[in-house]
């Protein structure tokens, strides 16, 4: 990473700090969550997508990590709010939510939107809605979103899009996802308030083992390939493996995500706001570290 790119990151992460009031040890966003370990073993079509050894090998492990949005250490599993799910699966790391877009296009626009749902002004959303309408569609799907039962009952969306490149060198553009084997229907929500507030990470060895599809979505043609903020109206999918969690394990020391860490045959996404996350997870790395 270059000290451009560097030096982005860390204003960046300055900005996403004193919009979250994050701790400086305290992960910016998706504070709370717990990690699992397990393994990935591709589908006889992923092969023919791309060349990435992931989707080659017989089977490679995965250490994951479930996760929530905001609210800090002290923030309820049943607020409203997404999941995530990050995995390592060899050269490969995806960084996935449970919404199927995402609010903002770049970095910027992130602690803006952050600094307006986090107001105590009732016009500051709809201000940023105005120079900002793209966050619209992400906001729609978060207002309708109920807490979920477990984390292994859900999908997640990468909502950057990847290329898969294949041995004759053509590259399709795909927006990958993780969806479960075994779905979980949703709580009221003063069902999942009544429960305790870390109730995902309660829950959830006894849910283990537990697998996931790993399915690539294709576009249409009209879809617009590269903003992380519109759907696609795309139906056709293509499964590329099945993820396998299979227990819980402590933090790993290992070098943490990185939504552009890819194996060759994978080519990165070309929004800006993949490439600003990227930066910002390096540079928040640090700042938990000092």
């Amino acid at each position: 990473m270059n000290s451009k790119t560097q030096d982005t990151g860390a204003h960046l992460v300055e900005q996403l700090a004193a919009a979250t009031d994050a701790a400086p040890a305290q992960r910016l966003l998706h504070a709370r969550g717990t990690w699992a370990r397990g393994a990935f073993t591709p589908s006889p079509q992923a092969a023919d997508l791309s060349t990435a050894s992931v989707l080659a090998l017989p089977l490679t492990p995965v250490t994951a990590r479930f996760s929530t949005t905001l609210g800090g250490s002290g923030g309820h599993d049943g607020d409203p709010g997404d999941q995530g799910l990050a995995i390592r699966v060899g050269d490969l790391d995806l960084v996935t939510f449970t919404l199927p877009v995402f609010f903002v296009r770049t970095g910027a626009h992130l602690v803006e939107f952050l600094r307006a749902t986090r107001s105590d002004d009732p016009a500051a959303v709809p201000a940023f809605l105005r120079d900002h309408p793209e966050a619209a569609t992400a906001l729609g799907f978060a207002k309708e979103a109920r807490p979920v039962t477990s984390f292994t009952g859900v999908t997640y969306h990468a909502v950057h899009t990847f290329g898969l490149t294949d041995r004759a060198g053509a590259t399709r553009w795909v927006r990958l996802s993780l969806r479960p084997l075994h779905p979980l229907p949703s709580l009221e929500p003063q069902q999942a308030l009544a429960l305790p507030h870390d109730y995902l990470t309660q829950d959830l060895a006894a849910r283990l083992p537990a697998g996931f599809e790993l399915t690539a979505h294709l576009p249409d043609p009209a879809d617009e390939l590269h903003d992380p903020t519109r759907l696609w109206t795309g139906a056709e999918t293509v499964p590329l493996g099945t993820l396998t969690l299979t227990g819980l394990q402590e933090p790993p020391t290992e070098t943490p995500f990185d939504p552009l860490r890819l194996p060759v045959g994978v080519v990165a996404p070309q929004d800006q706001l993949s490439k600003d996350r990227s930066a910002a997870y390096e540079a928040a790395r640090g700042r938990r570290a000092a």
